[in-house]
């Protein structure tokens, strides 16, 4: 188990230049290598600027020289769709499936409700995903991580995907999310132990359900603890409602101010 192909999505946003950074600093305390990936899509009726191949070669060269620097493998790679209408979702979905870990950027509120593109990524990539807050600067990612844990497939799979990141951390909170009609202690306890095995030490904390919003607990509980790390699982609600996530990632996504891997 480990992660040794890194996706990173790049664009021409101003928040990108951090996401190289995050990207950079993981690959490092990984050992890993790190393909950026620069997309190119026509939507309807747009036309094709001129400024698109001097903007992609830019950031290119923002990664080989932040990555060489660093001591780090990477490469640049270029996908231009010639079909109007396709659009990013479709080409990193697809691209992910070459890789360990994918990173990307939060979405603004415009872009996430028109494409949604990081949700489909989730629930359709196959492999974990790495989202970088839009504000914020980001040195360390996972030296401080809070992995939630509910009993379920999405939990399981996210704690899972994780491992490595969370073997190299200096400290892993389980933060057990439950009713008060049962107790799951000997889960948590299962699960500590399977942690254990791999070298992670980590200690346990209860986050019994509140009329508060999940998502917002898990925002405060971040935010309160000082980690640099959210680990979570993303549920989807099924096929009728396309490859948009449940209420709760979906929330995390918007409002996120550190970190994010998720994995459905």
């Amino acid at each position: 188990m480990s992660i040794k192909d890194i996706l990173l999505h790049l664009d021409s946003s101003s928040a990108c230049e951090q996401r190289i950074d995050a990207a950079l600093a993981l690959a490092q305390g990984l050992g890993a290598r790190v393909m950026g990936l620069s997309l190119v899509t026509f939507d309807y009726y747009q036309p094709h600027y001129l400024h698109t191949e001097e903007s992609v070669a830019a950031v290119g060269a923002l990664l080989s020289t932040k990555a060489a620097a660093a001591g780090i493998e990477a490469r640049h790679r270029c996908i231009e769709s010639r079909v109007v209408g396709v659009g990013v979702r479709e080409l990193l979905v697809s691209a992910a499936h070459c890789s360990d870990l994918v990173v990307v950027g939060q979405e603004s509120h415009r872009t996430a409700r028109a494409d949604g593109f990081i949700e489909h990524l989730v629930a359709g990539g196959g492999r974990p995903v790495l989202i970088i807050p839009a504000a914020g600067t980001f040195n360390t990612v996972g030296t401080h991580a809070l992995v939630a844990w509910r009993n379920g497939r999405e939990a399981a799979r996210a704690l899972h995907d994780a491992v490595p990141i969370l073997q190299r951390a200096e400290k892993v909170t389980l933060l057990a999310v439950s009713s008060g009609e049962e107790s799951g202690q000997d889960r948590w306890e299962e699960v500590l132990d399977h942690l254990q095995s791999h070298g992670i030490q980590a200690r346990l904390e209860r986050q019994p359900e509140t009329s508060a919003s999940l998502a917002d607990s898990l925002l405060n509980r971040a935010c309160d603890g000082g980690y640099d790390l959210l680990v979570m699982g993303a549920h989807s609600p099924g096929l009728r409602r396309g490859s948009r996530l449940g209420t709760v990632a979906g929330q995390i996504l918007r409002e996120m101010t550190i970190p994010v891997l998720m994995s459905h």
